[in-house]
């Protein structure tokens, strides 16, 4: 029997206004169980209300869990920005990675405004810009600031 093919699935999406970061942190505990039990790995950066999350396994889990997620409340503008097959996860060792940065860290981490100038959300991200900004976190840049890592 074949293995199930990887697919990563990159999205960002803004939250409802009140999402603070305790907020966050107890939905991701949550997510972290579902999403190991479904062999989903991935990252999620958060700043100043707007999401960019990097998910990866296989398809149908990816899809049945970006469908929840776009019909989640607390998610507004919520995009695809890339799906695609993948030969090998970036984010393997984690079952969800995150990390909360405010506008002050943003400009502390080296490269950061490479991704986001001016206020930029991650909602104005384009696929380019997104392949740009996972192929960093894969080389190791910025993975030191992710909470939640191996779990």
């Amino acid at each position: 029997m074949n293995p199930p093919k990887l697919s990563h699935l990159i999205y960002s999406s803004d939250a409802t206004p009140g999402l603070e970061s305790p907020d966050l942190k107890g939905i991701l505990e949550k997510a972290r169980v579902k999403n190991a039990e479904k062999l989903i790995t991935g990252m999620l950066l958060h700043t100043e209300g707007s999401f960019f999350q990097v998910l990866e396994g296989e398809e149908s889990a990816l899809l049945q869990l970006f469908a929840v997620i776009s019909s989640d409340s607390r998610h507004t503008r919520v995009t695809k920005i890339i799906q695609e097959p993948i030969a090998n996860r970036s984010f393997g060792e984690w079952t969800m990675a995150f990390s909360d940065i405010d506008s002050d860290e943003l400009e502390g981490i080296p490269g950061g405004n490479d991704f986001f100038q001016d206020g930029e959300s991650f909602s104005n991200l384009k696929a380019g810009r997104a392949k740009k900004l996972l192929a960093a976190f894969a080389s190791g840049r910025w993975r030191a600031r992710l909470d939640g890592g191996a779990e």
